[in-house]
């Protein structure tokens, strides 16, 4: 190997200035809010409670601890010890937890670190097959795509170990292709060891990288590619087991059951078991390259992925390049698993992802050169705009066959590849009677390169940055977090909570909420105190209504919930709690008491009225007046997350709301056109 010159080292600082500078740009993407209180269900609700169960016994993930009710290994999301995912994440968290406290954001700080591991491996893969400006271009897309915005966010079905394993793969594999250039089995070590890594996050999905490794060794064997040596494979293998095997040994021999169960249920995702239940996520053979790829790669046309990775097949054959044979096998083997397999969620298939995105920016990058692919892309980058003038195009998509159950109902697969075939076979047959005017390649290369750079680096950060904005509200809706904040600080550890909730808040688990917060066991079923004293615990009722026990101090008035000791009985129901501003309206069958409020940042704060019904209970209509014009607020009575039969008798109850910030709020007016209070400057 020679020695390094003066260029290479250029390059080299180039390489890592480009690498710090996508970094700071995925910060900006995914960073701000990460920290907001809001826990979604399913996954980052189950995962939240985990992690928090994982902090305090760190080789034990549970939900329940030690659960006063009988607990059923098959109920994954009511469990004792939680082995529904694998630990790693979990184990992160509540590293992180140590040094950031108990917020969620300990746990996302892995989905953000998986999202930027895997922009840095995008931009190291693509490089070589598409030059740093589009390697850049892909990657700056991948980070501002805005369904990675919600994973990192914790807002969608699937959060922490689809990040982690999308940063897993794609680090993986640009490891690989390093220890494949230097010949190194040491960087295979380093490969094998971040496989390990991420079967710790996602078990089987985080395999890939080694399936690429054997087969480009395969393939170079037969001649067709560089590829790596024996030695480096079994390095991979090696260092993957050596991380991944000891906890899948120790929970195989600590809890065999609900190993052999989980395992069951791994294998039932590809494998159909009619005695595993796998969830209502079973989907047709065509879900991946519709449905799943639509959601992950929105707004890029559906047809886009597609065109990529069928670049990559055509690049891989004529150049047989490392990294352009390696991105194909990795987008072809996953896409070919998954829709295989039973289970197809947007999701699962991001793994994949950062390989589509690279695959991109090589066809991006190589469309200058090659008519035809620049008027594919086009065509493809033009699918949605044809699809609302070119009607034909939608009726040839409802004649395909009924196999074709998806690609037949949902718009943009199949329109894309029809009129990306037509526009092919037209510049071919031009191109060529013209004989190959170079005019035609600059001006189709240009304008696709144009346009595709331009979504990638514009287009998909803008809707990101409008999705964020028009959800933003939603971050911060909260019912537990003060409640299970002030009972975590004021109540014994050796204490179980009981909710008087009817229900949950919309996208929300309140249970498992209630739990991540309090770090206490909750039920939502009626108070079993005896049972609860036979345990050894000292139970609390949480709730939205004045209840006649003592409350449980530190709970501020701005709280969602109430929270009481159930061996500290009132002879009436607690009063209202201090720190309120009084008020004494009456809108309808309702008597408004009193408000509280505290600022949340970003032109939010959160509301608590507590109100009295006086008859049936009915919506409260909240306007919020002040220099910066009105926020209307109409409060239903599920907000208490009781049933309206509850609220009757009750001597208050709260409905909270999110508002502007109360320092700009000189009036609240309650009704349609209904009684104004002046709100002084000073109020608390």
């Amino acid at each position: 190997m020679s020695a390094p010159t003066s260029e290479d080292s250029f390059r080299t600082k180039l390489d890592g200035l480009l690498v710090v500078a996508l970094l700071l740009w995925g910060l900006a993407q995914l960073a701000p809010h990460l920290a907001h209180p809001a826990i979604y269900n399913w996954d980052e609700a189950m995962h939240q409670a985990a992690a928090r169960g994982t902090h305090d016994t760190f080789f034990t993930p549970h939900i329940y601890k030690d659960p006063l009710y009988p607990s059923d290994i098959r109920h994954w999301w009511a469990a004792n010890v939680w082995m529904h995912k694998p630990t790693g994440p979990f184990w992160f968290g509540a590293l992180m937890m140590h040094v950031v406290g108990v917020t969620p954001l300990a746990l996302r700080l892995a989905s953000l670190l998986g999202h930027l591991a895997a922009g840095a491996a995008i931009y190291l893969i693509a490089r070589r097959p598409a030059g740093r400006l589009w390697a850049t271009l892909g990657a700056m897309g991948f980070l501002a795509l805005p369904f990675g915005w919600q994973l990192v966010q914790g807002r969608f079905f699937g959060d922490v170990t689809d990040c982690t394993l999308a940063g897993c793969n794609a680090l993986a594999v640009a490891l690989l292709f390093h220890a494949t250039r230097e010949d190194s089995w040491r960087w295979g070590l380093a490969a094998g060891a971040v496989v390990g890594l991420g079967f710790l996050c996602k078990t089987g999905l985080a395999l890939t990288p080694l399936g690429v490794g054997a087969t480009l060794w395969a393939l170079s064997r037969l001649r067709f590619c560089p590829g790596p040596r024996p030695g480096t494979v079994v390095a991979m293998v090696a260092a993957a087991g050596v991380v991944a095997a000891p906890w899948s040994l120790y929970s195989a021999w600590r809890w065999p059951e609900l190993h052999d169960l989980e395992s069951r249920v791994t294998r039932a995702h590809l494998f159909p078991d009619p005695a595993v239940d796998v969830g209502p996520w079973r989907r047709p053979l065509d879900a991946v390259l519709n449905e799943v790829n639509r959601t992950s790669l929105q707004p890029l046309a559906n047809v886009l992925p597609l065109m990529a990775f069928g670049w990559l097949l055509v690049r891989a054959v004529r150049k047989r390049e490392l990294e352009t044979v390696g991105l194909a096998l990795w987008v072809g083997a996953t896409w070919l698993v998954l829709s295989l397999g039973t289970v197809k969620v947007p999701a699962i298939a991001w793994g994949a992802v950062p390989a589509v995105m690279a695959a991109l920016a090589i066809a991006g990058s190589d469309a200058r050169r090659h008519p035809v692919l620049a008027a594919v892309l086009l065509a493809g980058l033009a699918t949605p705009l044809a699809i609302e003038h070119l009607p034909v195009l939608t009726r040839l998509r409802e004649s395909l066959p009924a196999s074709w159950e998806q690609t037949r109902t949902l718009p943009g697969l199949a329109e894309g590849l029809v009129l990306s075939l037509g526009v092919a076979v037209l510049t071919a047959i031009v191109f060529r009677l013209a004989r190959r005017p170079g005019w035609m390649t600059v001006g189709l290369g240009f304008a696709a390169s144009a346009v595709l750079a331009w979504h990638l680096a514009l287009t998909l950060p803008v809707e990101k940055a409008r999705y964020q904005a028009e959800h933003l509200e939603e971050l911060y809706v909260s019912h537990t977090r003060e409640v299970g904040l002030a009972v975590s600080r004021h109540t014994p550890k050796n204490s179980v909570l009981f909710a008087a909730l009817d229900f949950d808040a919309p996208l929300n688990f309140e249970n498992l909420n209630l739990m991540f917060w309090s770090g206490r066991m909750a039920y939502r079923r009626a108070p079993d105190v005896a049972l609860a004293r036979e345990r050894g615990y000292h139970p609390y009722l949480v709730s939205p209504l004045a209840e006649p026990y003592a409350p449980v101090p530190g709970i501020p008035p701005q709280a969602a919930l109430r929270a009481y000791d159930l061996e500290a009985p009132l002879p009436q129901p607690a009063p209202l709690p201090d720190g309120l501003t009084p008020l004494s309206v009456r809108q309808g069958n309702l008597e408004v008491l009193g408000f509280a409020s505290r600022g949340l940042g970003h032109g939010l704060e959160r509301y608590a009225f507590y109100v009295r019904a006086l008859g049936p209970p009915q919506p409260l209509r909240v306007t919020f007046h002040g220099p910066d014009g009105i926020v209307e607020r109409v409060l239903e009575t599920g907000a208490t997350l009781r049933h309206p039969q509850a609220l009757r008798g009750a001597a208050w109850f709260i409905l909270p709301t999110l508002g502007p910030p109360r320092a700009k709020v000189t009036q609240l007016e309650f009704g349609a056109v209904g009684q104004r209070v002046a709100l002084s400057p000073a109020s608390p």
